[in-house]
């Protein structure tokens, strides 16, 4: 029983500490770093955590953890966001990403697609560095100033020197995001993929928001004319799935 008690306090603490290695986890559980690598290859080999694609010395936890801590009676964000999604959709006819805040990532945990023959595919469980994605600099928006920097500092250290975020820009960015009420995607992580996110703050104002929902538009089809519109289109969206969850009036 032994093995399985380490097993899972591993993943407690990939979870908590993420994008983490073998020696971090073996300090904070006081393990063997043999025992730790153990639990990680068999955790790993059964769909549970997996290394971080830009270290692989690091460890992640797969979305397979968060599909299952929502698969249980009670409102699950499918439930909640379906009929935005679907709305949202039917008005654009482009695809409709919800995603979700995993470590310094997000993944995408729910998606309509449009139905034109050039669209945007994300399949579920796709994951982006936040301040490479619009529903995750959405994200970014909610963090207080400190955080952000924290989250700077990690991407720095792991990301290709390419990818590394200019600080400067996205702090401006993030003001414009609070004070517009959106974020705009210009192919931050793909030059071929546009578009708008909002965050969904499900656990009230004063608390960073866990979840996002985004229409992502490959970017030959992304009209500057139009942004404001999908734009007021999310920010409504948004507003309805807080509606449902009783967190705002109904319009």
């Amino acid at each position: 029983m032994q093995v399985v008690t380490n097993a899972l306090r591993v993943v407690e603490c990939v979870v908590t500490h993420q994008p983490v290695g073998v020696s971090e986890i073996a300090r904070e559980l006081e393990l063997p770093k043999s025992s730790v690598q153990r639990a990680l290859e068999v955790l790993q080999e059964n769909g549970w955590l997996t290394r971080d694609r830009t270290n692989p010395r690091r460890w992640v936890q797969t979305p397979r953890i968060w599909m299952l801590a929502h698969a249980g009676p009670g409102m699950e964000i499918r439930e909640l966001t379906w009929d935005v999604q679907q709305w949202l959709n039917e008005k654009t006819d482009e695809s409709v990403h919800v995603t979700h805040h995993q470590g310094d990532n997000i993944v995408v945990v729910d998606r309509v697609e449009s139905t034109k023959s050039i669209r945007v595919f994300d399949p579920i469980g796709t994951t982006v560095p936040m301040h490479l994605s619009g529903s995750g600099r959405a994200l970014l928006s909610t963090w207080d100033r400190a955080d952000v920097e924290s989250y700077l500092e990690r991407q720095r250290a792991v990301l290709p020197e390419e990818q590394h975020p200019d600080e400067e820009a996205l702090f401006a960015e993030l003001e414009e995001t609070r004070a517009r009420g959106y974020s705009v995607n210009r192919g931050s992580w793909r030059s071929e993929i546009s578009g708008v996110g909002v965050a969904l703050r499900l656990d009230g104002p004063a608390k960073p928001a866990e979840y996002g929902i985004a229409i992502a538009i490959p970017t030959h089809r992304f009209d500057p004319d139009k942004v404001e519109y999908y734009g007021e289109l999310v920010e409504e969206g948004r507003d309805r799935i807080l509606a449902a969850a009783g967190l705002r009036p109904k319009r």
